[in-house]
């Protein structure tokens, strides 16, 4: 019983969030693709096509991120949490653009939404009009030791991972949460 309750209490909130992200495109319809937040729509984003390709290929050297982008590429469906570390990494590590990883995610969504993709993306990116703080950079293992901490969905999607054939993280976390905390905060003051 108790778990039927905490189920419908997430779906409910899942709704919620939904229905939010609807009536926030249908008032703001520009906000499909311009941040929400117009102290971040002047962002100076890397976009560095070589990694946004490694992203999408799941070929990142973490194994949370790659299981995840190679889920969606072979079944057009993604898990909430690991939707998150994906998007997580695309515009904090990588430093790419949300409105890239957003249209690909658009591109292979079996349950594609635009509202509640695009407000999902703004959320990670810190650009919405709910948004996770700009300072805010999950650790792609912390998020892997929370979420698949046996490591069950990273090996069924990442056989090579802990193997001589899986690649090196393209990017060292610390380096890239401070390289986007301090890109943000720059964009956020040149917008005052």
């Amino acid at each position: 019983m108790r778990q039927a309750k905490a189920l419908n209490s997430k779906l409910l909130s899942e709704i919620m969030w939904r229905d939010f992200f609807m009536m926030l495109l249908w008032h703001f319809p520009n906000t499909a693709t311009e941040a929400y937040d117009p102290k971040m729509r002047n962002v100076p984003y890397r976009n560095n096509e070589q990694e946004f390709q490694a992203w999408c290929e799941g070929r990142t050297g973490y194994p949370l991120v790659d299981a995840g982008m190679r889920e969606l590429n072979a079944t057009g469906y993604l898990p909430n949490r690991v939707r998150i570390a994906t998007a997580g990494f695309l515009v904090k590590h990588l430093f790419i653009d949300w409105r890239w990883g957003e249209r690909y995610f658009a591109d292979k969504l079996m349950d594609y939404e635009l509202a509640n993709n695009v407000g999902n993306w703004q959320w990670v990116a810190g650009t919405g009009a709910v948004a996770a703080p700009w300072f805010r950079v999950y650790s792609p293992q912390n998020q892997q030791e929370t979420v698949d901490p046996e490591m069950e969905y990273v090996k069924r999607w990442v056989p090579e991972v802990g193997t001589a054939a899986y690649p090196a993280p393209i990017v060292d976390h610390t380096f890239a949460r401070q390289r986007s905390v301090e890109a943000l905060r720059a964009a956020r003051i040149a917008a005052s």
